[in-house]
């Protein structure tokens, strides 16, 4: 069956901003290339104007115009990527609170919203500030009376507007639930998907790679991500490197760790082409996620497709996605010798390497490929339909 389908994000892609929620670009991309129609509503205080990026059509408009958008497309579902602090502003000058239910319920559509990760956070209980900057304390002071408005706000909207709700691990599942009080009776865990066919695994000649030493960590370089950890871990490393490969607010600090700490670790800090990555990422052996917050690890999964096994910490999602000594190594939270003892580990048993690498990438294959992520999201939309019309 062809559904129609209207996605409702706060930002999306643009040659201007190629980087923008691009896991929401990939799951417009294969409702497309399955057939499906779809368009994009963005929300904006400017007025009505349109663009396509990549074959998806984007509308830019008041939030008010929402329902003219829906009966335009003749919308069987709608898909919510994310409610959270940005676009509500825009609703509610649109529209009173009191409204919001009524609103919603003229659009007469499957609501079906998606959870990705800080829009369901009381950002200073996850590691999101900096501790060693007085104005990153005075923000993590702030942010907690405007996070708890932002989760009764999710709240209100998953139990009164939203027919489905679809998480990207249990974790962050459970998460939802604890802070927002409620169990939505149609919660779904669906990962973001993975392209197999862009990243896939290459052969490496042995000459090339010896000791399959080189490591990359493809994070912005902010406080969760916990590159600082992954610094420390590669302190006078002699039997490897680690590339990371990322921007953020931390870059300096970060850059200066490494020169301190003397350790191993090279910097790319230049805009890459996500169609581009794989070609970088072909030149390394292992994936180092050294996160203090992580939902589900995108990046990470997607070098794990190439083969790369990845030494990650037992954070959040990450679990879900690397089973210790199956695909990949956990490592404790905030423990670089745990994190280095790991590295090396993997470096010099090549036994071990082999069957992560193996394992790895037929993990990904069989539970995040576009094909496997999209059968499970079209069950939820028809799903959500059939209760919406029961």
């Amino acid at each position: 069956m062809i559904l129609k389908i209207l996605i409702v994000s706060h930002v999306y892609p643009s040659k201007e901003n190629p980087y923008a929620l691009t896991f929401v670009h990939t799951r417009a991309k294969i409702y497309l290339r399955k057939g499906n129609r779809v368009k994009v509503f963005v929300p904006t205080e400017r007025n009505y104007y349109t663009y396509a990026y990549e074959g998806v059509l984007v509308i830019k408009s008041p939030f008010k115009n929402l329902r003219e958008v829906v009966d335009e497309l003749d919308a069987d579902v709608v898909a919510v990527h994310s409610p959270n602090e940005f676009w509500l502003p825009y609703f509610l000058k649109s529209i009173s609170a009191k409204a919001w239910v009524k609103f919603f319920e003229r659009i007469d559509r499957p609501i079906i919203t998606w959870i990705h990760g800080s829009e369901a956070l009381i950002r200073a209980c996850h590691h999101y500030f900096f501790p060693y900057s007085i104005r990153e304390n005075l923000l993590k002071i702030g942010s907690i009376p405007v996070d708890l408005v932002k989760i009764s706000l999710l709240r209100y909207f998953l139990k009164k507007v939203s027919t489905a709700v679809v998480s990207i691990s249990n974790w962050m599942k459970q998460i939802v639930e604890k802070y927002t009080l409620f169990k939505h009776p149609h919660h779904f865990v669906i990962p973001n998907p993975i392209d197999t066919n862009l990243f896939r695994p290459t052969i490496k000649k042995s000459t090339e790679h010896p000791e399959n030493n080189r490591g990359i960590s493809i994070r912005a370089m902010n406080w969760k991500y916990g590159l600082d950890l992954a610094v420390k871990a590669f302190s006078n490393f002699k039997w490897g490197t680690l590339t990371i490969l990322g921007q953020g607010h931390l870059k300096e600090y970060i850059q200066q760790l490494a020169v301190k700490m003397n350790s191993s670790v090279k910097f790319l800090t230049k805009w890459v082409n996500h169609e581009d990555l794989p070609n970088i990422i072909k030149n390394y052996d292992f994936f180092v996620s050294p996160s203090r917050t992580e939902g589900q690890g995108v990046a990470m999964c997607e070098a794990m497709s190439m083969g790369l096994p990845a030494v990650a910490t037992c954070v959040g999602g990450i679990p879900e996605f690397i089973h210790n000594y199956y695909n990949g190594i956990l490592v404790p939270p905030e423990d670089p010798v745990a994190l280095r003892k790991a590295v090396y580990k993997l470096i010099r048993d090549k036994e071990l390497y082999e069957k992560l690498s193996k394992n790895a990438v037929e993990f990904v294959r069989n539970k995040l490929s576009h094909d496997v992520v999209y059968r499970k999201e079209y069950e939820v939309f028809k799903m959500a339909a059939e209760e919406l019309y029961k």
